[in-house]
């Protein structure tokens, strides 16, 4: 009888296999087009704020300015609405708080009869910008002009604080003088705190501003223009207009993820670089990693501003220059544009709902139970047919997140490993093949543009994939540690009196548990010297592989493979290092605005480098087993 059932599930596995390879075939269009839809956008541009060139402009002679910019790669200026705050920066106004203007009409001996207790006056320089016009179109009938020592002044009642901050308009005559320059313009969004009624004007001036050299979007502040409730309207306009948006990388605004998606996720990266917060290499090193390995298609450069105008321009320059110089050759500096859509057909879709239904079914039957694995596969299939026919995108998240934490472990845990060279070969062989089953599943459920430009939150569970992962093999390897069966283990380990050393050694394990969760990510932090070696791999392999998988996990799982049958609780201690490495490579495809090209190349750097330790891992072991351990 349980030779039937043994020869009957032979049977199933070997259609379950077929199912996988079929379904494998059925995805690999859907992967190729999102590699050479990353592939074929290879262009990037250059950026500066208006308001930080403008000082160099006013003590600079002003072509030399720009010429020297442009030179050094700058291609787009960003500009935003003007205020009465920005209008006095630049010298075209005077603004006096109402204590000021009273004591100032007393100095003109002038009287002025029932002045608001609160406001803001406001005094014309010069009429570059359209002040009156816009003034009263913003404030309305807040705004009154006065005549005082011959002059007008204009009062607008209200919290002078929050009136400096209230959008007028953009400067059309800047924009034109940029678009002279030979400069693409990218028009800030106001921030909807600072907005007022009237301020609906501004957003409509952004339709009218949409032509070859202005076409793009980049939101300012923590909320963008018409939160809560108008940002879809103003998306799908913009949208209709021609526009594409902006997202900065590290930051959203709240509402940004509803205006992308109103304008059909027409969105570019943006790195913000700010100069003055990093060495002069180092920002190079950042600027050039952003484009390569996180589809940033746009450089905000913040210059240098702590020296005087001649150096902060000079050190400015010779950083964008460096910028340009060691961008990789296949990145062209110029009009930076939105990936080209990409949409997962329905072959597509039948293959990663049948393949991962037919794999995690496979793989929690190798770890646990058949029941087990029927329940498995059975919430996978109703969760993928939920997320695709129900376009409930929570639900394909979880089946991502699903396969991402049992992949890991079903490569890691081999089956079963031949002793010598060749079945550790051959072990460490189906493990990497393991892995990228369950990465092709994975890119082919978390698919489109959405996913390439990081708009909303991508892919969910990044640390849960560092920590499950361990903690299951521990699970799945403790019998092989303790000699014995689990369940007596635990019950006597219970009613075991705790020590002062089991509180340390608890302590110890948490604490590195923790150090290594936080390491983990884009959060993580390295010692210099870790920092340090990690640029020269860049530089010598254009992308570095990840030190915990060539270093750690990898030579660790194939000394294990080695060892396992010998040395049973070493291997299986062995084994719980290496699932490191293999959580490690899946959570590198999981950060999905990250190139396909990228991250295999990198992948394939840490198995093929993690190989060769391993192997000189192995030859040390026989070593020390030969002469020191016998």
């Amino acid at each position: 009888m349980v030779e039937s059932n043994e020869e009957g599930m032979k049977h199933v596995k070997k259609w379950l296999l077929i199912i996988i390879a079929l379904s494998l075939l059925l995805i690999a269009p859907a992967i190729s087009k999102r590699h050479q839809a990353e592939w074929d956008n290879r262009t990037y541009e250059m950026m500066m704020p208006y308001d930080e060139i403008e000082a160099w402009l006013q003590e600079e002679k002003e072509e030399d300015v720009w010429k020297q910019l442009k030179e050094a790669g700058l291609t787009t200026v960003s500009i935003e609405a003007e205020t009465l705050d920005s209008l006095e920066q630049s010298g075209h106004v005077l603004l006096l708080k109402m204590d000021e203007w009273k004591h100032t009409l007393v100095l003109l001996n002038e009287t002025v009869a029932h002045l608001p207790s609160r406001g803001l006056v406001v005094y014309p320089l010069d009429e570059t910008f359209p002040l009156v016009s816009s003034l009263k179109a913003t404030f309305g009938d807040d705004v009154q002009a006065m005549q005082a020592n011959g002059k007008t002044y204009y009062i607008i009642e209200g919290n002078a604080k929050k009136i400096e901050r209230v959008p007028l308009g953009y400067d059309e005559m800047k924009i034109a003088r940029l678009i002279e320059q030979g400069l693409m313009v990218v028009l800030r969004i106001p921030d909807a705190r600072d907005m007022n009624e009237a301020s609906v004007r501004v957003l409509q001036q952004i339709e009218a501003l949409k032509n070859e050299h202005t076409f793009k979007l980049l939101p300012t502040g923590e909320e963008v223009a018409g939160y809560p409730t108008d940002v879809a309207k103003w998306g799908e306009r913009w949208k209709e207009a021609g526009y594409v948006l902006l997202s900065t990388e590290f930051y959203e605004a709240k509402g940004l993820t509803t205006l992308a998606k109103a304008m059909d996720v027409h969105v570019v990266r943006l790195h913000s670089l700010n100069l003055e917060q990093r060495k002069p290499n180092e920002a190079v090193d950042v600027a050039i990693r952003a484009i390569k390995e996180r589809n940033i298609r746009a450089l905000f450069i913040r210059p240098y501003a702590s020296a005087d105008t001649e150096q902060n321009m000079e050190k400015t320059i010779t950083v964008m220059k460096q910028i340009v110089q060691h961008m990789p050759s296949h990145y062209t500096l110029g009009k930076s544009e939105p990936f080209a859509p990409i949409e997962r057909s329905s072959i597509a879709t039948i293959g990663f709902v049948i393949g991962a239904t037919a794999f995690v079914f496979l793989a929690v039957r190798s770890l646990v139970s058949p029941m087990m694995a029927s329940l498995a596969a059975g919430g996978t299939l109703i969760l993928s047919v939920a997320g695709t026919v129900l376009a409930i995108d929570l639900a394909l998240k979880a089946v991502a997140l699903l396969v991402a934490i049992i992949t890991p472990i079903y490569a890691a845990k081999p089956s079963s490993v031949q002793e010598g060279w060749r079945g550790t070969f051959m072990a460490y062989g189906r493990a990497i093949a393991i892995s990228f089953v369950g990465i092709s599943w994975i890119v082919t459920m978390l698919y489109g543009n959405e996913y390439m430009a990081y708009v909303g939150e991508g892919f969910r569970g990044v640390k849960l994939v560092y920590v499950v992962p361990l903690v299951a093999m521990v699970v799945l390897v403790l019998p092989w540690m303790i000699r014995e069966p689990l369940l007596p283990f635990m019950k006597r380990l219970w009613k075991h009196p705790i020590t002062i050393g089991h509180v340390v050694i608890s302590f110890v394990v948490l604490a590195l548990l923790a150090y290594y969760v936080l390491r983990s990510g884009n959060t993580g932090t390295a010692s210099a010297l870790e920092l340090a070696a990690r640029q020269k791999l860049e530089e010598w392999l254009y992308v570095r592989p990840r030190t915990k998988e060539f270093l750690l996990g990898f030579p660790a799982y194939l000394l294990a493979l080695f060892v396992i049958n010998k040395q049973k609780q070493l291997g299986a201690i062995l084994l719980v290092v290496g699932t490191i490495g293999w959580l490690s490579i899946i959570n590198t495809f999981t950060h999905l605005h990250i190139p396909l090209f990228i991250s295999f190349v990198r992948t394939m750097y840490s198995l093929g480098l993690g190989l060769f330790i391993g192997i000189a891992l192995i030859h040390v072991y026989k070593w020390v087993w030969k002469k020191v351990i016998r």
